[in-house]
């Protein structure tokens, strides 16, 4: 018995631990700015993955033993903006349970009038608001949201030191990406649910089978059978979708990177199929 659960989770450590090992380098070794600046925007490009990976362990651990999994949390905050316990409350507690219901859902795609939001719209307001949307919803929840406040203010240790060293590589190397990176988080939600039913499971999500896009992003684009099952570990979604595709209305199986870019052209095709 291994410290990991499972063993396609090791890819993702490995990649996880050589983002943060590249952020030290640029962080201490680069010494032009520039530099740092142009080798920063090449690791955003496999940066990116990490908030999938993050987004998977939050739904099931990836270590056995509690403390490494809240040090590799710590480390993942460092390089998605979210920090222990945070998607717990937010994405977990929140966004699963009410992504039916847009009154409730900490992350709706429509404003209270029914009407959806625009997509930037929809990134910059729900990535300002995690944080507050935390802590509202973390008071129903004490026990976890005070794993949350203890562990958010251990995480920033780090981010504080490397302040005190240097405050404008710390912003560049570190501060920059993290938010944009919550804001790309936020905006994967708004394309896979955004103009989708919110009736049952399958016709709340978009899906994409591009081979490419789930292994970017570790088998998100199997989103339906995610939501159905979010305690399934992510390598068993294809096969969970396999089950479920019958099911799922045609127009919301997409093989696009970017997943919705034309939503008349979707609610177009759901009329047909209807």
């Amino acid at each position: 018995m291994g410290l990991i659960r499972y063993r396609s989770d090791i890819p993702a450590v490995l990649l996880v631990l050589a983002v943060a090992a590249a952020q030290l380098y640029v962080f201490f070794a680069v010494e032009s700015t520039l530099a740092a600046l142009g080798c920063i925007a090449l690791l955003f490009g496999i940066q990116v993955s990490s908030g999938a990976i993050c987004h998977n362990h939050h739904h099931v651990n990836t270590f056995r033993i509690k403390w490494l999994n809240r040090v590799y949390e710590s480390i993942l905050y460092l390089q998605t903006g979210t920090s222990p316990f945070s998607w717990t409350i937010h994405h977990n507690i929140g966004h699963h349970r009410h992504y039916l219901d847009p009154q409730n859902d900490p992350a709706p795609w429509q404003h209270a009038n029914g009407k959806m939001m625009n997509r930037l719209y929809f990134d910059v307001i729900n990535a300002a608001r995690i944080y507050p949307e935390i802590m509202q919803i973390g008071k129903a929840y004490p026990h976890v949201y005070s794993k949350f406040k203890r562990m958010f203010v251990l995480a920033n240790l780090p981010l504080a030191a490397l302040f005190m060293i240097d405050p404008l590589r710390a912003l560049l190397v570190f501060v920059l990406p993290m938010v944009l990176l919550l804001v790309l988080l936020l905006d994967n939600t708004w394309g896979q649910h955004a103009g989708t039913g919110l009736d049952n499971h399958f016709e709340a999500s978009r899906n994409v089978e591009l081979p490419l896009y789930n292994l970017t992003s570790w088998n998100l684009g199997f989103h339906t059978a995610h939501h159905m099952l979010p305690g399934l570990h992510w390598s068993k979604l294809p096969e969970l979708h396999e089950r479920i595709r019958a099911r799922i209305p045609e127009h919301l199986i997409t093989n696009t990177m970017f997943l919705q870019w034309q939503p008349d052209k979707e609610r177009r095709a759901a009329r047909q199929e209807g």
